[in-house]
């Protein structure tokens, strides 16, 4: 009897001992397991899952100062601490960091130990808005194996641990939120362009469709540059604003005048004055309305003060690839002529490289003087010392050009390949104005060898 009691008793330990078994797991493992999960999918449903379209408000507070950036149906616009459009790229990057971050782990939910993570003063705060509610994500600081940061939601008691990349909100400032942009128009509406320089005035104007220079070196004038140029304008990057500044024309060294109208007869003024070439100067623009000024790169102000040539039509040549059946080309003392049989090329009784030849004809379709010289040089007794000719089918000129002597001037510096630049004379045949060349331009004209197979 007694050892059935003390066998009955083993087995009560036994039984005792695996329910402490349980509750210790389902205490300390599955209890805590099933909380973690919990909070993880409350935090999900309103932070780094949320439906990008949903958000409403923004708002970033950190070291640099407190951002509203707002969404109405043209976008995102940053509302404080100015009213001004935001930068997209900057933009699509927050709101990747908010759908698309990752909770890591849950640290605790004792918030009394918030000091321990330096959540008590959040480095950064961002306040999300959507669907009428606006929630608050706290970040502090980073944790000891540098993998990710500390963070909490206001009204979750959880501290957990969130990717590293969602840093970025710690130090996001007022120029990373706003559009680079100093300038603000429809290029494609512009009919009239004009640059006020010390030296004169530029006048471009766009009539059927067609533009043209209207004065100095009148003449029809480059859609493409044209456009390059308005592109180039508007898409320009400022490196530094300057809010609730207007830059005076006497602090600095020179000043040009841009006036763009629209076929409405809207015109927008741009003032752009020249600094310097310091790491920190370039040029400082302002646009006519707008309330910042900005520092543009160096290179801007070259950009802006171009000779009126670079607006004309400076193409050498003008043709469909379709009807071009011969191309001669004389280098120097060589000469050879290439013909098309069918969709076949020859120099000579030699069979040339289709793919060398379609190449050479593509340079000679987008071949643009570097600059237009006027009509007043005499180069009739001259000898050219390259020329370019080509044909139809039927013998018919489709364009010519001649290349003269070296400009007396000075060298254009050097190319990336720290080649030494210089101009040539020209004539084309498709010009009116005698034009200069660029010796790296001419360089591309092949030899009979490298065309043959």
């Amino acid at each position: 009897m007694e050892e059935k009691r003390s066998v009955k008793f083993k087995g009560t330990i036994i039984l005792l001992v695996i329910s402490l078994i349980i509750g210790a797991v389902y205490l300390f493992y599955l209890l805590p397991a099933e909380k973690e999960k919990r909070l993880r999918e409350e935090l999900l449903s309103r932070f780094f899952r949320v439906d990008e379209r949903q958000i409403e408000f923004l708002r970033i507070q950190n070291q640099n100062g407190i951002f509203n950036i707002v969404k109405d149906k043209n976008g995102w616009t940053v509302s404080s601490p100015l009213n001004l459009p935001t930068d997209k790229n900057t933009m699509k990057s927050l709101l990747q960091l908010i759908t698309e971050g990752k909770i890591m782990k849950i640290i605790t939910s004792d918030m009394k130990r918030a000091s321990d993570f330096a959540l008590d003063v959040p480095r950064a705060v961002l306040f999300i808005g959507y669907r009428g509610t606006i929630d608050e994500l706290a970040l502090g600081g980073m944790n000891p194996s540098k993998t990710g940061f500390y963070a909490f939601v206001k009204g979750i008691n959880a501290i957990f641990l969130v990717d590293e990349e969602i840093a970025g909100i710690h130090s996001i400032d007022l120029y990373d939120l706003r559009s680079k942009s100093l300038f603000h128009f429809n290029p494609d509406i512009i009919t009239e362009i004009s640059i006020i320089r010390r030296d004169g005035e530029i006048v471009m104007r766009k009539k059927n469709e067609i533009w043209y220079v209207m004065y100095p070196l009148s003449g029809r004038a480059s859609k493409d540059d044209i456009m390059d140029f308005l592109l180039g304008i508007l898409n320009q990057r400022a490196d530094e604003f300057y809010d609730n500044n207007i830059p005076e024309a006497q602090s600095y060294r020179d000043t040009i005048k841009l006036k763009l109208t629209s076929a409405k007869n809207e015109s927008h003024m741009i003032d752009i004055h020249y600094w310097g070439t310091g790491m920190n100067e370039g040029s400082v623009a302002y646009q006519n309305g707008m309330n910042y000024s900005g520092r543009l790169p160096r290179d801007f102000w070259n950009f802006i003060n171009r000779d009126a040539s670079g607006f004309r039509y400076r193409n050498l040549f003008e043709f469909k690839e379709k009807n071009v059946q011969y191309i001669e080309v004389k280098k120097e003392y060589s000469r050879y002529e290439l013909r098309r049989e069918g969709t076949r090329w020859y120099a000579g009784q030699k069979t040339a490289d289709v793919n060398k030849i379609t190449g050479l004809i593509w340079f000679l379709k987008a071949w643009k003087a570097s600059k237009l010289l006027g009509q007043t040089l005499d180069l009739s007794r001259n000898q050219p010392e390259y020329e370019v000719s080509i044909r139809d089918k039927n013998g018919n000129v489709l364009g010519t050009l001649s290349i003269y002597e070296k400009l007396p001037e000075e060298s254009l510096g050097f190319s990336q390949k720290g080649e030494e630049q210089f101009l040539y004379y020209a004539i084309s045949e498709n010009l009116e104005d005698i034009c200069a060349v660029s010796s790296l331009d001419i360089k591309k004209i092949p030899d009979r060898e490298d065309l043959v197979q």
